[in-house]
């Protein structure tokens, strides 16, 4: 094991990159379940399910913010191993680039679909179409924005956000680097350790508690204040955390008691959310549990990540390096399949597992042609390791 006061510290971590790869394949079960969820979606199924409402909710208490969370690892570690100019540019090619791209090819068709779709329960946008595609197309760019109009990234805004942020907190992450590299920080006692990361939890409390109230989240980042500040704290969280290793060595020693408390504060949470309760809390209540369960989730994941996820895992290890195309194009085809299948009414448990395994498998096929071009590549922000053979594929992150 390095010592958290090793000069080659941080390394690049495989519990990090397998951490991410998990919960991009998971937003297939996630963004499958939004057809069949109460609430509005861009395509919706005839009929709608609480155990859709309940896998939604779940994955919303930890999936985004562990993406933001991991992202702040990686980019802290990215700036050691490459200078601000250079780290600059790799966010403009790596994000900003396949962000453009995806608006102009990828998310057109899913804005078109919603369109023309029966609205047998609410859309996001009840805004109806007549026409081909090709007459749709270029009213995506000359309507904004969604819903509103067609104009939109949709589920792209993860990249949109993790670029501006990317650029925004480059300074603090240089800060951090020098501040608690050069430090004793190492020298703390445990308890220490795991107090410092109730801090970091109790100051995204106090975000939402702030903000949330005022600014409900809308994914449009120049007016989403509150998710604004509440993801780039998780990521310069998450640069504290690979910026000293023992708080994630502290995660991993008490990572039975977080996950008690995660699986205690999220029932707390669910049960608030589908009105089991019989009195209803304030509002401040329930945001501070809600913080509190989204935090306590997100340090026992990253502490079991490095108990269990620290080596080469079949399939887990090289899917990392093409998860960016998988998440780039795997909402698209879950609407495509979702359009397809709105007929079908009946079997919603088995009409969820083929979507969710078409859109699986679909999406896998686009990443693996894609590492394979060098063009496609580009346009999908992969990195790929030169020299090696047709398709070798290097360690690449989705930050």
């Amino acid at each position: 094991m390095i010592s958290p006061a090793s000069s080659d510290y941080p390394r690049r971590e495989l519990f990090i990159d397998h951490l991410r790869a998990l919960v991009v394949l998971l937003l297939i079960l996630f963004h499958t379940a939004r057809l069949f969820d109460s609430e509005d979606w861009h395509i919706k199924n005839a009929e709608t399910f609480v155990a859709a409402d309940v896998l939604v909710a779940v994955f919303n208490i930890f999936a985004m913010p562990l993406l933001f969370l991991l992202a702040g690892m990686s980019a802290y570690a990215s700036l050691g191993a490459r200078s601000p100019s250079r780290f600059v540019s790799e966010r403009f090619q790596r994000l900003l680039l396949p962000l453009l791209l995806g608006m102009i090819i990828v998310v057109p068709p899913q804005v078109y679909l919603e369109r023309i779709s029966p609205l047998v329960t609410p859309r996001t946008s009840p805004i109806d179409f007549n026409g081909s595609f090709f007459a749709f197309y270029p009213t995506f760019f000359s309507s904004c924005c969604y819903p509103d109009g067609n104009f939109s990234w949709h589920h792209l805004w993860f990249l949109a956000y993790l670029f501006v942020f990317s650029i925004l907190l480059m300074p603090a992450f240089l800060l951090l680097r020098g501040v608690l590299w050069k430090g004793r920080y190492h020298l703390l006692p445990t308890a220490a350790h795991n107090a410092v990361l109730v801090v970091l939890g109790l100051a995204l409390l106090l975000i939402e508690l702030l903000l949330r109230p005022s600014f409900p989240s809308t994914h449009a980042l120049i007016d989403d204040w509150a998710n604004n500040l509440h993801y780039m704290w998780l990521m310069l969280a998450g640069a504290v955390a690979i910026a000293r290793p023992d708080l994630t060595l502290a995660a991993l020693s008490r990572r039975r008691a977080w996950l008690v408390a995660a699986g205690i504060l999220s029932a707390g949470w669910l049960a608030l959310r589908f009105g089991m309760v019989a009195t209803l809390p304030s509002l401040s209540t329930a945001l501070a549990l809600r913080a509190a369960a989204e935090w306590a989730c997100l340090v026992s994941l990253l502490g079991y990540g490095r108990a269990y996820l620290s080596r080469p895992i079949p399939f887990l290890t090289s899917f990392g390096a093409i998860s960016m195309a998988f998440y780039i194009v795997h909402q698209t085809l879950i609407v495509m399949l979702g359009f397809w299948f709105v007929d079908w009414v009946d079997a919603p448990l088995i009409k969820y597992a083929t979507v969710a395994g078409l859109s699986f498998a679909m999406s896998l096929a686009i990443a693996v042609i894609a590492a394979r071009s060098a063009v496609l590549r580009v346009a999908f922000g992969l990195k790929v390791k030169r020299g090696t053979g047709k398709g070798a594929i290097a360690t690449a992150s989705m930050s």
